[in-house]
């Protein structure tokens, strides 16, 4: 384990130094813990060298609902890249890849407009469609991904036969969380597809930063890359102290839950339950699932009276883009559900001693 960073620039500092010999770091660490404060801090301390995805990025993307349309920022910088490049059909092909389905999305930069049909050329063919949370997350990393892999491609070439010099500069690309509303299948995929993608720059002075919180994601890229050349951690913050950054030499960050059961344990014991316990509980819970095969999902292992609530707090804190950084209080009514639900959790799968 490394020393305790008070700042997010010295967190970063050891991140960017352990690149030094390296090629990707993967970051495991629950929401709220500060992955979107250091993924967006690698971007603004060097803005041409970083090609960022984060929730800022799916800001980018807004539903107009009453015309059933993606709207998406002109000024985005990747829309930027798309336009100048010709990406478009490269966005359209990776969407369909992903979803393994017969969306398709129509992209009108003169409008800033996206559009999802059903192409069939019968009666089933359909325009206007409301896709689901899952697939917008999919259309927003399809986006990135597409950017991605043509800057990739494009450092691949001689110097001098270059297309573009617009990737000249880049020197990391930092992906936080990717796969938020994806359900397992498509998170593999996703995972799968950008291992591919590493793999095809390692010939490149191209750096990863990948930060997760979820297990499965983490466990596919650990297990596609497995290079020396790659490294591993777990990411944590103390209640006082600051961030910890430690090596991970397995696939499964499962004896960091140990860790999270004890620091959930003193916050109920000494009345200090925030937003970043829930998200613990939450990333706990996944893995667990995970782990026991629980095709339902997580909210499965919630067996107290008070599931319902505790499964409906989780989500919303969980799914919260800005979790990173927002520090609301607490309800007490969720407190005490919190309180109820996690013992009997650490009951019902006999986390006795861990607790």
């Amino acid at each position: 384990m490394t020393g305790v960073h008070e700042t997010v620039a010295s967190l970063a500092d050891e991140v960017l130094n352990g690149l030094s010999g390296s090629r990707t770091a993967l970051i495991y660490a629950p929401n709220t813990i500060g992955k979107t404060r250091l993924a967006q801090h690698l971007k603004e301390s060097d803005p041409d060298g970083v090609v960022l995805y984060n929730s800022f990025v799916e800001d980018v993307f807004t539903w107009d609902n009453e015309r059933v349309v993606l709207k998406m920022n002109p000024e985005s910088e990747l829309l930027e890249t798309i336009v100048t490049q010709g990406l478009d059909s490269a966005i359209v092909d990776n969407f369909r890849a992903f979803t393994s389905g017969k969306i398709e999305p129509g992209l009108d930069f003169e409008s800033g407009e996206v559009n999802f049909g059903i192409h069939k050329g019968d009666d089933s063919s359909a325009d206007g469609i409301k896709i689901s949370r899952a697939e917008e997350s999919i259309f927003v990393w399809s986006v990135y991904y597409s950017v991605l892999s043509e800057a990739i491609e494009t450092l691949r070439d001689n110097p001098d036969l270059r297309s573009t010099a617009n990737y000249d500069q880049l020197t990391h690309a930092v992906i936080d969380d990717p796969v938020s509303s994806m359900d397992d299948v498509r998170i593999v995929s996703v995972a799968l597809a950008l291992a591919a993608l590493i793999k095809r720059a390692s010939e490149l002075d191209l750096k990863f930063v990948i930060a997760t919180h979820h297990a499965l994601f983490f466990n596919v890229l650990f297990n596609s890359l497995r290079r020396k050349s790659d490294r591993a951690y777990i990411l944590a913050r103390g209640q006082i102290a600051g961030w910890t950054l430690s090596r991970q030499s397995k696939d499964s960050p499962f004896s960091y839950h140990l860790g999270i059961i004890k620091e959930i344990n003193e916050a109920i014991s000494e009345d200090a339950i925030g937003r970043v316990h829930f998200n613990q509980f939450r990333a706990l819970l996944e893995k667990t699932a995970n782990f026991l095969g629980y095709t339902g999902g997580w909210g499965d292992l919630l067996v107290g009276p008070d599931a319902a609530l505790v499964t409906k707090v989780l989500n919303l804190y969980s799914h919260d883009r800005f979790a990173d950084i927002d520090t609301f209080e607490v309800a007490e009514e969720y407190k005490d559900a919190f309180r109820s639900e996690f013992q009997e959790f650490l009951k019902a799968f006999r986390w006795a001693a861990a607790a």
